[in-house]
């Protein structure tokens, strides 16, 4: 079976390339915008399910049989999203609004399996939401992380696996899943799948 992760994240194809015996990096091109009152659950899954869809139009008969992996991983707090900052200063902004707070990770992810390119299709897209609790950060605690990582590309600036005992005071639920991949949901769902065996390397978790 031939595995595309929809994912321009490190983090990802990392975690991946523990489980899997080969794989390729599709980047798919869309737009990563909340719309009007949705909200972050919503938007969360409906991007999941645009990127896969987008690699989908891509595929050639060659790619099959065929699994696709996408996935969106947002930060959340007071109802709103925190998408990835800007600039330096926006990025202290960001975490300044976290700090001594608990806020929701939330990753989406969506899996398509097809054995022809004619179809049928199977897809399923599930979420999952990790609540993280942030340490009572002065500006220059802030500061002092933000140079130890590479924060242009982390929603809401930070990173749980990069140093994040100077930030995280403690979380409820799954940790990959802060990272952006949430290990559990994605083997629940090979299984749902029933595709399981046929993916994962090892075949006892």
């Amino acid at each position: 079976m031939n595995i595309l992760l929809g994912s321009s994240s490190p983090r990802r194809k990392s975690i991946l390339a523990g489980l899997v015996d080969g794989f390729r990096v599709v980047n798919p091109s869309i737009d990563e915008v909340p719309l009007p009152g949705e909200p972050p659950e919503t938007f969360a899954t409906r991007i999941a399910g645009e990127k896969c869809r987008a690699i989908l139009e891509s595929c050639t008969g060659g790619d099959f049989p065929l699994l696709i992996i996408t996935a969106d991983t947002i930060v959340t707090i007071d109802g709103h999203v925190m998408g990835k900052p800007d600039d330096f200063d926006h990025a202290v902004s960001m975490i300044s609004k976290l700090s001594g707070r608990t806020h929701q990770v939330i990753t989406a992810v969506t899996l398509l399996a097809a054995e022809r390119q004619e179809g049928p299709h199977r897809t399923l897209t599930r979420h999952e939401t990790t609540g993280v609790t942030f340490k009572k950060l002065d500006r220059d605690g802030i500061v002092n992380y933000l140079n130890t990582i590479e924060f242009r590309d982390k929603a809401g600036s930070y990173a749980f696996q990069e140093q994040g005992g100077l930030i995280v005071d403690g979380y409820q639920g799954s940790a990959s899943n802060i990272i952006g991949f949430p290990l559990r949901l994605f083997f629940s769902m090979l299984g749902e799948l029933g595709i399981l065996d046929r993916v994962l390397r090892l075949k006892i978790y």
